[in-house]
This record gives C-alpha cells, structure tokens and sequence, in this order.
C-alpha cells in the first residue's frame, strides 16, 4: 500500500485551521461505521479537503474518522515495513560462519601422555584459539577416512582439521605424518572414538574456555621433557575432496621439563587454519 502524499497538495493555513477543526470535532462526536479507505478514496476526500472553500466544511464526521483511520494504518504499516528492513540489513551485515569440522587429534608425548586421555584436552586447546564469530567449531567422532567425511558432510562442515603431536628426543621437522598419504585411514591411530562430554566449547564463557586451555595446557606440558623437540603438524581439507587445502608442522624444543612448547604452537596452528578456511 503506498503512503498518503500530501506533498503533492497545497493546504493553506486557514484550510489547515479548518481541517484541525473538523478533526476536534470528530474525536467528540461519536463516529459512523465505515469501512477502510482505500487509496483512490483517501486521496479523493485529501484533494476533496485541500479545494473546498476555505470557510466550508467538506468533510462529514465519517469521512475524517476514515481518513483518520488510513493515516494510522498507513503509519503502522510504514513503521513495519522499516523494522523488517532494518533487521534484514542486520542479519545481511552478519558475517557467515564457516564449520569447520575437527577430527581427535593423533598424540604422542610420551608414556602417560598419548591416546585419547591426551587427545581431547588437546583439541580443546586447539578449539579455544580457532574460537570466534566467523568459525563454527563441529566436533567430529569418526576416526576413519569414510565415517569421517559422512560424518562432516552430515553436520554440513566446510572443512575438516587433522591434527597430530609428538615428542621426539632427537631433532626433525616433524612426524610426517601425512605425507604421502592418499587416504584418511592412513593418517589416524586405530583406536576407539572419544567420548565428548558437551561439545568443543564450554557454555561458561570465553573466561572459563581460557582458563580450562591453560589447565589443559599445563597438564600436557608435564610430559615435556628437556632439550626433546615437540611437533604439532595439521591437515586441512574439503569434505569429500581428497585434495589438501592446506598442511604444516610446527616444532619447538623444550628447554626444561614440563616447558610448555604446546600452547605457542597451537596459536601459530589456528592463525595459520582462521587464515584458510576465511579466504
């Protein structure tokens, strides 16, 4: 419905005077039953209003109660229409979040600090620097190649994050873990899935995730040992394309026992991930 255009019409202060007068006199008087205006009626009795003789009352009581009522119509209508606008271009304005999709990273620090007990305090780690308002964290359960990428396709994952760590006494640039590999059940340990207990993400907050990090971090961190070289190595790819998007390793080595190499790698792991998968 188009707004009332009372631009288009020259109204001169007296018939103004007169128009505010006969409105008084119809928020007094008690109104006839009328129907809603339409659009050619309203502009008729506006036009009607606007060439009547200046001392003459044009319009009876039913008529101004009408046109009252499609002037409110029209204002609610306009107010509406700007409030879905405005919360359109709202929601436009929101960045789109990418899912990215996380596999139980492999772990090898040493006796005691390898397997899942390992595994997922390390992709917590891993998740809390990868955290964000453009990436979605989706934990993965599969452990396979073929479970894994139904299972990311199913949860509508843009990507999927492989990652490994280790502790080797002698120097290297890390495992190697996937290179060479053509399939994904070559890249990961045969062992059963992990149980997640609600998600990557804690509800607390974004202090309790920092806190719970650096808890994770320190207990990993006890199986360093002195002068060993510790690697963190990461995949990235595609649901369904075997095609590596992007893969590195990351190694540091420790100078003390319990040194805590982890935690810079993992931040030089998810700069390197937020940097891909928000091309």
């Amino acid at each position: 419905m188009s707004s009332i255009r009372f631009t288009s019409l020259s109204i001169n202060p007296l018939r103004a005077l007169v128009l505010f007068l006969a409105v008084a006199t119809a928020l007094i008087v008690p109104a006839q039953t009328t129907g809603q205006l339409t659009e050619a009626q309203a502009q008729a009795l506006i036009k009607k209003l606007s060439t009547a003789p200046a001392t003459s009352r044009p319009l009876t009581v039913a008529e101004i109660n009408g046109l009252l009522q499609y002037v409110a119509d029209q204002a609610k209508s306009q107010a509406a229409a700007a409030q879905t606008e405005a919360a359109t271009a709202a929601a436009s304005a929101k960045p789109k979040k990418v899912r990215l999709g996380i596999v139980m990273p492999r772990v090898d620090l040493g006796p005691g600090f390898s397997g899942d007990s390992a595994a997922e305090p390390l992709r917590g780690m891993i998740s809390h620097y990868l955290s964000g308002p453009v990436i979605e964290l989706v934990p993965l359960d599969a452990l396979v190649s073929q479970q894994i990428d139904a299972e990311a396709r199913a949860k509508q994952c843009d990507f999927v994050l492989y990652s490994s760590a280790t502790q080797k006494k002698t120097g290297g640039n890390g495992m190697g873990l996937f290179k060479g590999a053509t399939t994904m059940a070559n890249m990961l340990p045969m062992v059963q899935a992990a149980k997640l207990g609600g998600g990557l993400i804690s509800a607390a907050g974004p202090a309790a995730n920092a806190a719970s990090s650096a808890q994770e971090a320190a207990a990993l961190s006890k199986g360093i040992k002195a002068k060993s070289e510790v690697s963190l190595e990461y995949k990235l790819q595609a649901p369904g394309n075997p095609a590596v998007v992007s893969h590195e390793v990351f190694s540091a080595k420790a100078v003390t026992d319990g040194d805590d190499v982890l935690t810079p790698l993992i931040g030089k792991l998810a700069e390197a991930v937020a940097t891909e998968v928000t091309k």
